[in-house]
């Protein structure tokens, strides 16, 4: 016997036929529901669809067993898959603790100082003897900040030191940096590429030049688009340059104060023929970081649900390369709930989580494991939120517990949930018009994809851009 999954999203009517959409999140498919289809699931008479179809649902996910514990599965799920890993030991290095930029919103407390050479060394052997412990093939590090580049010298010589202690070139070393792209001249770029074996930039511009600067500016006040901006151009614009290799990625934070400089900046990029050369410019709300109540200036969800998708319909009318698939299954939302990986940062702190280093507000808050100098081999069996997955199992705490878009989102920010701020995705508020554009961009022929997505931009309701139940 077999019922219909509980993390199943069902669009209304996509054409004239009445057939719906079917969206399994634990599996990440769709499937195309005839009215019939549709009234016999909704009736809890999955035994009378045809053999061939239930097979077909059965495989999506979107018919499950009916005595199955579904929470319990995705949890477990999550929890075996935060423990393997998938051979893969990920380390987050902060070589530094200063930053040229002021951003209001930055949770941190920047000085000039960078991890010393004797940190450097207790850092290498401790991700080593990690790395010795487990059955990993691959090491990838996430060099992140304050601005990593300011720890350029340092970054160099983590990399350089681990290679030599590994002493195994078949275990791939790369990684990827968050920068704010100011130092990121083209040689920095290449030699991070080439000798650190970096494959992922991402680089934040928060909407045109005014409005970024208003945004990210220097910690004299003065502005810092154009550089970056610059920095980017040359650097994917150059004829070596492979996006296939090595991924760009614009982030844009927005805000109240800066809604109106994203769909510049979207412009921006495709008239400078920039859109095809990076990896994805995508859009994030901001948030409180570090009890700053940086969220205070943002968009509602529900707002910022439905201009990201109209940020996106821009994008592909103007030629950005698109994806047609959702969102996938997410068994792991960060370090914090899975994994061995943790964060060093400059002073040789050790956390598992990526926001609370160099701010004062997390200080008393045990977030704090050890230290490099301290705990140089030690084991953390006991980390914040790595209990999450239990919590959201056993208990209601958390809303997460009940929710359809669980497998996908896994509950985003434990830390948030913990501090009283929602955690919850956009798509949360707009995950059946996600599901119909997305079919929309698989399924229209190109020449008549401007004209049926304007149609399906104008048909916009705002009862349609409330959260799915």
């Amino acid at each position: 016997m077999y019922k219909l999954s509980y993390y199943t999203i069902i669009t209304k009517p996509i054409d004239s036929k009445n057939n719906r959409l079917a969206y399994a999140t634990r599996t990440g498919q769709v499937v195309s529901l005839s009215s019939l289809c549709h009234d016999f699931l909704k009736n809890d008479l999955a035994g009378s669809i045809p053999v061939h179809i239930q097979e077909k649902l059965i495989k999506a996910g979107i018919l499950v067993p009916a005595e199955e514990n579904e929470l319990a599965s995705v949890i477990n799920e999550n929890i075996d898959f935060g423990e393997s890993e998938q051979g893969q030991l990920n380390e987050v290095i902060q070589p530094s603790a200063m930053c040229q930029l002021g951003c209001y919103y930055c949770g941190q407390q920047h000085v000039k100082s960078s991890i010393s050479d004797e940190l450097v060394e207790k850092l290498v052997e401790r991700i080593y003897h990690k790395f010795t412990q487990g059955s990993y093939k691959k090491i990838y590090i996430g060099w992140f900040g304050a601005e990593p580049l300011m720890g350029l010298p340092q970054m160099r010589a983590i990399y350089r030191r681990l290679t030599a202690r590994i002493a195994d070139p078949s275990v791939h070393i790369g990684g990827k940096i968050v920068t704010n792209g100011l130092s990121l001249k083209e040689n920095i770029f290449a030699e991070l590429v080439q000798e650190l074996n970096v494959d992922t930039f991402e680089i934040t511009l928060d909407g045109a030049e005014e409005y970024h600067d208003s945004h990210r500016f220097t910690k004299a006040g003065g502005p810092s688009f154009k550089i970056i901006y610059q920095n980017i151009k040359r650097i994917v614009s150059a004829a070596d340059f492979d996006p296939a290799k090595t991924r760009m990625i614009i982030r844009c934070n927005v805000d109240s104060n800066n809604v109106e400089g994203v769909e510049p900046l979207i412009r921006l990029i495709a008239d400078d023929n920039l859109h095809r050369r990076i990896h994805s410019l995508y859009f994030i709300g901001i948030y409180s970081w570090g009890g700053n109540d940086a969220q205070t200036k943002s968009l509602t969800k529900e707002q910022f649900a439905r201009l990201k998708l109209q940020w996106e319909i821009l994008q592909v009318k103007l030629g950005y390369p698109f994806q047609t698939v959702l969102h996938k299954r997410k068994k792991s939302t960060c370090m914090a709930t899975g994994g061995k990986g943790e964060l060093y940062d400059a002073f040789g702190n050790i956390f598992n989580c990526t926001e609370v280093s160099y701010s004062e507000f997390y200080e008393d808050k045990n977030y704090k494991l050890g230290t490099l100098q301290q705990d140089t081999l030690k084991t953390f069996d006991s980390k914040p939120h790595n209990d999450w997955y239990g919590l959201v199992r056993d208990t209601d705490k958390f809303p997460c517990h009940g929710c359809r878009l669980l497998p996908i989102c896994g509950g985003s920010c434990p830390k948030s949930w913990v501090e009283g701020i929602p955690a919850c995705p956009p798509y949360k508020f707009n995950i059946q018009k996600e599901v119909e554009f997305k079919y929309l961009l698989a399924t229209t022929p190109r020449a008549e994809l401007d004209a049926v997505l304007t149609a399906f931009e104008n048909a916009f309701a705002e009862e349609e851009f409330l959260r799915y139940s």
